[in-house]
């Protein structure tokens, strides 16, 4: 049947519709949604005899062309509240995005860190740092000072984006680049440069294990503390402008809290004769939450870290005596840091021991008790109002449920009332008692008091935003001015966890690290509920239950032992179980705490330094440092006397580098800044340690495989033509096989071996890889090299 062509009159509006005679008014009110906005069951159209009803023959109409109607209805959101038009930014899809832009897309899986070599505690405890958004804006806003060893020009080119460049310099500039590049990629990343870093800084964490093959366990606490303590001393905000304008670090700011203490003798004769107690104040880090027989909770462990005894000496009694420290906080950090102390030394077996209590922890941490009475008295007004505000959104949310069940019914009797037109008496009379029965059921559900007119999504919402602007002026009215004025305190002295560093395993020397850190809001300020779970470069997604399993002891119901070993909680106003935005009324007041991680930009970097220039001397000179103090593999080929080291093209003079491709176009720091080549003759292998910088990116942070394949090439000819008596040859065939990516502004070996079985002297088969720096294997090439019969090539040497 044709379409007949008219016309619908919505708010002075005309709009044009194909009415379909074959189709029913809920066809046409589809029409119309696509053409206003207006919801099917929101709109009234108009026609002869009424309210054109969903399942009404639109051939019942007997419309003709041209013909008008009158439609009438608002969208759910208010007038004007739907715009159909075309969005302000194209839409971008997934496999259309580079490697950086899907990294950073709302919801995208974050990068792990590859393992390399018992580094889980770093890989853990990174990770955990990560997860506060400051730092990473802080990060990207450092730049190295002139106190940096080896002169601030050194440092300064890390700045430049070459892979943390000027780590073993500088581990703040280290941490900067290194979650720049874990922001641009969802794979596991090497952290190379920061490990080699923090080696050369605090020398305990290249300690080998006993069998001197590998590198020890670490403590992720201990990893923790000696990079806040790096933040500390180098990571500096200005506050203020002008002359005004003061630094403070911004650990202090937001990390760290203050203690006021007080010690006293506990002699008696101490206290009869007159000595009084001493008062002190002390900055503290984290807290610790001190397990013995009697701790079964979190909470019981700080408070008996608030209280230690001391043996010192008595200036009264003159002699050793035993002084008791009660410490209360009168300081909040915005971010609390809390280490569970399950690792001791145990005198029996001069080792370190594990202590194995199950000790639970909140989701949510309230830690007034734990303060002074001057700072309890600022934050518990706070804190009953937040309580009191969270209290008042479920029985409002519970209320609007209840309304909207309510409103159901009705539309449910009205329709079933309706119906009953046609029905049979029995029939009616079964109708009737159905509905006395749900309306009975109504009543016991205390529904019954729900007269109220039915409200939309829209007016829901306008409540909504007036109950967080009120909420906002009530909370800003109890703020101390004192609190109001530090913007790295805690205002409420809540918090809510958001991190979490756990070890598996009964030793202290053994086990294993992986970290949990949870979601980030949405771009509506919602949360899910899930944790992101790092176990190395392996992300994975797990619900919250999984973090209340992470209290310790044995879990009977699993073949491991799982540990908590610290936390980090995030000072914001915990999650209702509503889903009303009031964060954004909390981070308005407790310091914009809640915000999603990723809210910070890229940073902008500079070109790759030209060769020859200074910057170019000075980016070389600090990739030789690295080679020579921060390779384990180079050490373990040197130490092996099969190998002999050179330096690539050592035989060549400087114009026939000039005309080679990987000497002279590909050389300086931005290229092949660095090929140490290891041959050894008996077992017929060569071993390059290459450094590939980032003008040989294909993909942003991703070496192009033609660079690859270009230096496999080389290596792959440099075993082969080692073992032609010509010295010389060309590559016959080529095949590679790409395993894994391998990133810009690392090393990487290139190994190579000869197949003597199958080689004659004059046509070799080599095999080949690139392995990285904890030799995963990222491409596996073959090559057939031969020396041609037809032509004489030029000699190239042993050594090239």
């Amino acid at each position: 049947m044709a379409t007949i062509p008219i016309i619908v009159k919505h708010q002075g509006k005309r709009h044009e519709v194909e009415l379909d005679p074959s189709a029913n008014g809920e066809t046409l009110k589809y029409q119309m949604y696509s053409l206003t906005g207006v919801e099917p069951e929101r709109q009234k159209i108009l026609v002869k005899g009424g309210q054109l009803k969903n399942e009404t023959p639109l051939s019942a109409l007997n419309a003709k062309p041209g013909q008008t109607f009158m439609m009438m209805g608002t969208p759910s959101g208010g007038q004007d509240a739907v715009d159909l038009g075309r969005p302000t930014e194209p839409v971008k899809f997934l496999e259309d995005m580079t490697e950086a832009e899907a990294a950073r897309a709302e919801g995208a899986t974050p990068a792990g860190l590859q393992n390399l070599g018992n580094t889980c505690y770093l890989n853990s405890t990174l990770q955990t740092l990560r997860s506060v958004p400051e730092l990473q804006q802080e990060l990207l806003n450092y730049r190295p000072g002139a106190g940096s060893s080896a002169g601030s020009r050194l440092s300064d080119l890390s700045s430049l984006g070459l892979g943390g460049l000027g780590a073993s310099m500088d581990l703040v500039s280290s941490l900067r680049d290194l979650f720049k590049q874990m922001s641009e990629t969802q794979e596991g990343f090497p952290p190379l440069m920061f490990l080699n870093a923090l080696r050369s800084i605090f020398p305990q964490f290249a300690q080998k294990d006993r069998n001197g093959h590998g590198y020890a366990q670490q403590d992720a606490e201990e990893a923790w503390s000696q990079i806040v303590t790096q933040l500390r001393s180098k990571l500096v905000i200005k506050e203020g402008e002008g002359d005004s304008a003061t630094e403070v670090s911004f650990v202090d700011k937001y990390l760290a809290g203050r203690f006021e203490s007080v010690t006293e003798c506990d002699d008696p004769a101490a206290k009869a004769a007159g000595e009084e107690a001493t008062k002190s104040s002390d900055i503290f880090y984290k807290l610790d939450c001190h397990i013995g027989k009697e701790t079964n909770h979190l909470h019981d462990g700080i408070l008996a870290g608030l209280e230690e005894k001391i043996e010192k000496r008595s200036p009264t009694l003159d002699r050793d005596a035993v002084y008791t420290k009660r410490s209360r906080i009168a300081r909040l950090p915005k971010y609390l840091t809390v280490h569970f102390v399950r690792f001791f030394w145990k005198r029996e077996t001069q080792k370190k021991a594990k202590i194995m209590r199950k000790v639970t922890f909140p989701a949510e941490l309230d830690v007034v008790e734990f303060c002074t009475e001057e700072l309890k008295k600022q934050l518990i007004p706070i804190r009953d109002k937040v309580r009191d505000i969270r209290k008042e959104e479920v029985d409002v949310e519970r209320a609007r449920k209840r309304q909207k069940l309510a409103h159901q019914r009705e539309e449910e009797l009205k329709r079933a009332a309706e119906s009953d037109a046609g029905l049979e008496p029995m029939q009616k009379k079964k109708a009737t008692e159905g509905q006395k029965e749900a309306t009975k059921s109504g009543e016991q559900d205390g529904d019954t008091g729900m007269t109220d007119v039915f409200k939309s999504d829209a007016e829901y919402e306008a409540e909504k935003n007036a109950s967080i602007l009120a909420a906002k002026k009530e909370l800003a009215a109890l703020i101390d001015p004192k609190l109001a004025s530090d913007a790295g305190t805690n205002k409420s002295g809540l918090y809510e966890l958001r991190a979490v560093i756990t070890h598996q395993g009964a030793s202290a020397d053994s086990g294993h690290y992986t970290s949990y850190v949870k979601k980030q809001p949405n771009g509506k300020g919602e949360e899910d509920g899930k944790w992101w779970w790092f176990n190395d470069e392996k992300v994975t997604e797990v619900d919250g239950e999984k973090i209340e399993t992470l209290a310790g002891g044995v879990h009977l119901s699993k073949p491991r032992l799982s540990r908590h070993a610290g936390t980090i909680a995030q000072a914001e106003p915990p999650a209702a179980k509503s889903r009303w935005p009031r964060r954004l009324a909390y981070a308005g007041i407790f310091g914009g705490l809640g915000v999603a991680a990723g809210k910070w930009m890229d940073e902008k970097v500079s070109a790759p330094a030209v060769p020859g220039t200074v910057e170019d001397a000075a980016k070389l000179d600090e990739i030789n440092h690295v080679f020579e103090h921060g390779l384990p593999i180079v050490q373990e080929l040197r130490n092996n006397p099969d190998y002999v080291e050179t330096n690539a093209y050592e035989g060549f003079s400087e114009e026939d580098k000039a005309h080679r491709l990987t000497s002279g176009p590909l050389r300086g720091s931005r290229g092949l800044a660095l090929q140490r080549v290891f041959y050894n003759d008996k077992e017929k292998k060569v071993i390059s340690v290459v450094y590939l910088g980032s003008g040989l990116e294909g993909w942003p942070t991703v070496v192009h495989g033609g660079a690859l394949a270009t230096v496999l090439d080389e290596n792959l000819g440099r075993a082969a033509i080692r073992n032609f008596p010509a010295r010389t040859g060309v590559t016959a065939n080529l095949e590679i096989t790409y395993r894994a990516p391998v990133y810009s502004g690392n090393f990487y070996t290139f190994h190579s071996q000869v197949d003597p079985e199958r080689s004659t002297k004059r046509k070799a088969y080599v095999t080949g890889e690139i392995r990285d720096p904890v030799g995963r294997v990222c491409a596996q090439a073959s090559a057939i090299f031969v020396v041609p019969k037809g032509f004489r090539l030029r000699e190239i040497g042993e050594r090239f």
